[in-house]
């Protein structure tokens, strides 16, 4: 009887190894298993890391701190009215409005047409971001740019409106990220000479308003 009550503590951590051999066995030869716990961190890392993502400089949808608070904001082009008939012909154009993901600013109603938004960066040194309005024309190829500055709550026009002719062959994202820049602490824009056949750019300073 002895004997056998010796046995009976070796025979138990037998039959535990080879259980706990089994589950390991089964998670390797199961990359399904693992798959799945992998997936169970990744989500559990997700829920206590936010995510990393890269400003939206230009487009419909633009990325910026346009109100100096130190937390990005969205800037979007939505059509908030229908156009009917041909504007150029006593027709309704079109409008669009320019909305902001924080409530608290202002939304900006501008019309007809369709719009790139471009985050210009601070501009004026007042620790927030500047963006402008690039906007096609109701007729022609001959679009405008104006920029806009957040000052004590309004949406204030910082620099002239300006024309840009494209000729009808269209404009790159880094062509209207170019368009207004700043070197050596003096804000500059590249305006288009309308009598040279070429289209040539022209570098002039802005005296910011």
């Amino acid at each position: 009887m002895k004997n056998k009550n010796m046995l009976k503590p070796v025979i138990l951590s037998a039959l535990l190894l080879l259980v706990s051999c089994s589950k390991k066995s089964k998670t390797e030869d199961n990359p399904e298993i693992l798959k799945k716990d992998s997936a169970i961190i990744e989500t559990q890392i997700s829920l206590t890391q936010p995510k990393q993502t890269s400003n939206l400089l230009v487009g419909e949808r633009i990325e910026g701190d346009f109100d100096g608070n130190g937390k990005n904001e969205f800037a979007f082009v939505t059509k908030t009215k229908e156009g009917t008939g041909n504007p150029i012909e006593d027709g309704t154009p079109d409008e669009y409005t320019i909305s902001f993901s924080d409530a608290s600013l202002k939304s900006i109603i501008i019309g007809c047409c369709e719009v790139q938004l471009i985050n210009e960066g601070d501009l004026n040194q007042d620790g927030k971001d500047e963006f402008s309005v690039f906007q096609a024309p109701m007729n022609g190829c001959t679009y405008s740019l104006t920029t806009y500055s957040l000052q004590n709550s309004d949406w204030k026009q910082v620099i002239e409106p300006f024309l840009i002719p494209t000729g009808c062959d269209g404009f790159s994202f880094e062509d209207l990220q170019n368009r207004i820049f700043i070197e050596n602490n003096i804000v500059y824009k590249l305006e288009t000479d309308i009598n040279d056949e070429s289209l040539k750019l022209v570098k002039k300073k802005i005296n910011l308003k």
